[in-house]
């Protein structure tokens, strides 16, 4: 596919799972690609394996709690390729626990610094640049904050989630006019290392396999399997595309059925 081509990409917050995935989708289909994070090993683990000839990647150390980094990254994009055609934001802060663990809410303050604000601020940095494109935002949400599974609350991570939801309602609607559509992507169970990780040590703990931890959380699932991080990339690169041109304010759920709307 070349859905992409001639579009340049800007990926906040790219690790080893969605953010890595997101960065090689979007490579696959023509884009040239700014890849942020906070640490230079990954990012250039993720650089090398995207675009060995450095042709069509480009690497930018940050925190997009950061104003200035963000100013960094967006400048990055536009130095290297002359444009920003769109922009996902994959970096995220999730804790885990309920209210009644929440102390003196610092944790929630600094989830929502990452995932709400931190989002927003990258958009707004590249703002002019995405008018002059009319391109394409797709935040990264999760299925959590529609359905809290009983086995792991985690309610500053959700309730950060939803403000975001909201937020991408609004911003589709202030920025349609500008030719900016802004969407998101909502995983449920993903399969990645992150939750690999997660059932190895559920596995350990139980002292069972890790098929059996895999087959209890997937058994609600028509599919009966976890959608992977790969094809949740797949949909944030349809978003991004010209295919998904009349499409804006929606939340694209990727969870293998687990939800259905």
């Amino acid at each position: 596919m070349s859905d992409l081509v001639n579009k340049t990409i800007i990926i906040g917050g790219v690790g080893p799972g969605l953010g890595r995935e997101t960065a090689l989708a979007s490579y696959r289909q023509g884009a040239s690609v700014v890849i942020a994070a906070r640490t230079a090993a990954a990012l250039d683990a993720v650089a090398r394996e995207v675009d060995p000839s450095g042709q069509r990647v480009a690497t930018v150390v940050a925190e997009i709690t950061s104003e200035a980094d963000c100013h960094a990254i967006t400048q990055t994009a536009l130095d290297r390729f002359g444009a920003v055609d769109g922009i996902v934001n994959c970096a995220a802060r999730s804790p885990g626990g309920g209210l009644q663990t929440a102390g003196d809410f610092s944790e929630w303050r600094a989830t929502f610094e990452v995932n709400v604000f931190g989002t927003m601020r990258l958009i707004r940095v590249a703002l002019d640049a995405l008018k002059k494109a009319k391109g394409s935002v797709v935040m990264v949400n999760a299925q959590t904050h529609h359905y809290p599974p009983p086995s792991h609350v985690q309610i500053a991570y959700a309730s950060s989630k939803s403000a975001l939801s909201g937020a991408m309602h609004h911003l589709a609607m202030e920025l349609g006019p500008d030719g900016i559509r802004v969407n998101e992507v909502t995983p449920g169970w993903m399969l990645g290392p992150s939750v690999e990780r997660f059932v190895q040590s559920t596995a350990r703990q139980r002292g069972v396999g890790s098929d059996t931890v895999l087959a209890e959380i997937t058994a609600r699932m028509p599919l009966r399997r976890m959608a992977t991080d790969g094809e949740v990339a797949e949909a944030i690169a349809f978003l991004l595309s010209d295919r998904a041109s009349g499409i804006t304010g929606q939340t694209l759920m990727v969870n293998a059925g687990e939800i259905m709307h």
